[in-house]
């Protein structure tokens, strides 16, 4: 990542074709897949990343809570000039996702043409590794690899929505157990964020299959079931919450697997060495404080 970041394309090849590469061994093909991999997330997490960083720099622009209103929930297009979310306008947790999902989105798309203007050779070698892996995906994979855009506002969409939906069931485990007041569920809350890069870890073909795993069906459909987490309150630690560890099965019971980088926000490519789900986790916490959707006992209700 600090090489990319530091020395630009210098020590990249260019990218093989499929044709070439099926004409090495399997072994081979194989390894040229992890090393060419590796290339397709640092290059996606450095985009990822000044998107978000984009979005918290310019959180004054967009009172009071820094969200801003793309219009993309509503018709799947991106404004150019968005108008800030007005204080009082986020009610329930399902705003909040709509909001934030607003923002990321708006934030990647100014994000993209900035990379694109400064340093366009990332995002052509980026198109041209995901042109590759697109023919080796499988179906779940090939439309979230169809281009640049779209494999970064899968990992994006994906993070800011998990964050929302995570935050909100261990809120309401907070509400349940009692005894915890503003600051104790900001606390819990700031310590729980193993969950989400969990689900941010999974495998492109499996994260589909592990996040319907985790919601609930009927009036509440699409949200997730506390049933799946627990809170931890060691007698020599801090409390906070996790997914159970029966939580994130397969077909047949079988464990979803972490062999590859999963989401590209899950990689580290910030300057302090956290990554992007990292920060939209700590931006979450903060907008559900802000709201005051994470007070004790509040009313949130959600649409099935």
């Amino acid at each position: 990542m600090r090489q990319l970041r530091e020395g630009g394309s210098d020590g990249l090849l260019p990218v093989p074709r499929s044709e070439q590469l099926a004409r090495k061994s399997p072994t081979r093909r194989r390894e040229i897949f992890d090393e060419l991999r590796v290339e397709l997330y640092a290059l996606s997490s450095l985009v990822a990343d000044a998107a978000v960083d984009r979005a918290r720099r310019q959180r004054q622009s967009y009172p009071p809570y820094g969200l801003a209103r793309s219009g993309y929930s509503a018709t799947r297009l991106v404004v150019a000039e968005p108008e800030p979310f007005p204080e009082g306008s986020i009610t329930t947790f399902d705003a909040l996702g709509k909001a934030f999902v607003d923002t990321t989105i708006f934030q990647l798309r100014a994000a993209w043409q900035e990379q694109r203007h400064a340093v366009g050779w990332s995002l052509d070698h980026l198109e041209d590794l995901l042109a590759l892996f697109r023919d080796a995906a499988g179906p779940s994979g090939e439309a979230r690899m169809r281009d640049g855009i779209s494999f970064l506002y899968g990992g994006l969409h994906f993070g800011t929505g998990v964050s929302v939906q995570l935050v909100e069931v261990m809120a309401g485990m907070l509400d349940t157990h009692g005894g915890f007041d503003l600051a104790d569920r900001v606390a819990v809350l700031q310590r729980s964020s193993r969950p989400a890069l969990r689900m941010a870890a999974l495998n492109v073909d499996q994260v589909v299959g592990a996040f319907q795993g985790l919601q609930a069906k009927g009036t509440r459909a699409g949200w997730m079931k506390p049933e799946h987490f627990v809170l931890l309150t060691p007698v020599d630690g801090p409390a906070r919450i996790d997914l159970r560890e029966d939580a994130l099965t397969g077909e047949g019971g079988g464990s979803f697997t972490y062999a590859t980088l999963g989401c590209p926000a899950r990689v580290a490519a910030g300057e302090g060495g956290g990554s992007t789900i990292t920060a939209l986790w700590s931006w979450c916490i903060d907008l559900t404080r802000d709201t005051g959707l994470l007070e004790g006992g509040r009313e949130a209700p959600l649409k099935g």
